[in-house]
Formats: C-alpha cells, sequence, structure tokens
C-alpha cells in the first residue's frame, strides 16, 4: 500500500508547488563584498599599528614599570588577536565557531573597538594628575609613538563608524535575489 501525500496547499504566496515550500530569497549586494574586505583590512593594519607601537614601548623600557608593562603586553596580545580575526574575516571565524556570520562580524567589530576605546581611556588617564596606577606622562610624549598609537587607535573607530554606515545603507539598499533551488 503507497501513503498518499496530500498537498497542504496550492499555490500561493510563500509556496512552491503542492509541497508548501517557502520562496526563499538572499538579499545581496554586489558591490558591498570588496568594501567590507577592503575596511576589514585597514581595521586591521589599523588595530596592528597601535599593538606594534605598544610592543615597541615594551621592549624600550615599559615592561619595567610595574602593572603598565603587563597592561602593554595584553594590549599587543589583544591587538595580535583581533588583528588577525578582522584578516581572517567573519565568514571563516563563523564556520571555526560553529556561530552565525553576522553574530562573528559583530563579535570581532566589537572586539575592535573595545580595545581601541580602552587603549584610548588608558591614554587619557596616563595625562591626568592621579594617572593610572600612579604612572603619569605628559603631552604626546614618548614622541612619535604617542601619536602614531593616538592616531591608530581613533582611526579603528572611525574606519568601524564606516564600516557601520556602510552595512547599514548596504543592507537597506539591498535588492532580493532569489535563492537558487536546493
Amino acid at each position: 500500500m503507497q501513503s498518499q501525500r496530500s498537498p497542504r496547499s496550492t499555490r500561493g504566496p510563500g509556496t512552491d508547488g503542492p509541497r508548501n515550500r517557502p520562496s526563499l530569497h538572499v538579499a545581496a549586494h554586489p558591490r558591498s563584498a570588496p568594501l567590507f574586505r577592503t575596511l576589514g583590512v585597514v581595521t586591521a593594519a589599523l588595530v596592528a599599528t597601535g599593538g606594534y607601537v605598544h610592543y615597541c614601548l615594551y621592549r624600550h623600557g615599559y615592561r619595567t614599570i610595574p602593572k603598565i608593562g603587563v597592561g602593554f603586553l595584553l594590549q599587543v596580545a589583544a591587538s595580535a588577536i583581533v588583528a588577525t580575526a578582522l584578516l581572517v574575516g567573519p565568514h571563516r571565524i563563523g564556520r571555526m565557531t560553529h556561530v552565525s556570520e553576522q553574530l562573528a562580524g559583530t563579535t570581532t567589530g566589537l572586539a575592535a573597538a573595545g580595545l581601541s576605546a580602552a587603549t584610548l581611556v588608558a591614554f587619557a588617564l596616563t595625562r591626568t594628575p592621579g594617572g593610572l596606577f600612579n604612572f603619569q606622562e605628559r603631552g604626546l610624549q614618548p614622541a612619535p609613538q604617542a601619536l602614531i598609537a593616538l592616531t591608530a587607535e581613533a582611526g579603528v573607530l572611525v574606519v568601524l563608524a564606516g564600516w557601520g554606515i556602510a552595512g547599514h545603507a548596504a543592507g537597506r539598499n539591498a535588492p532580493v535575489v532569489p535563492a537558487p533551488a536546493a
């Protein structure tokens, strides 16, 4: 005896015949992929620049300063991890960690923004009268490393803001393209 399938519904919105398959659509913007890849590489370069400056300062004397030396070393390690994640891209990060590409991209962007914001806050605190862990510096000393790190960390935040604006614009203007049949 053969089992008979009764169609759930005939043609209608979101159906593809009698099997009631939902219509799948994928939002795509053909020009957005190179833009986002470029923004990821630029962000990674800025994060790596900040990490490299902190590495150089750590090697040339900051490692002997209690708590500050450890902070510089942690900043170097975090910069290396975040820059690598930005270069690898959210697609591969998502596949490796078994999360969605969007979650991987958002987490990586937040990590880069958090690292840069924390570095800028620490920079500002070292210029206050109480300093950071009683460590004080003045102006843009040590020169030129302080200016390079300050520019790189602020640049990360600017590029990430541009990335968010571009992502919002690409999502809003993205045409709906039918997905290929499975």
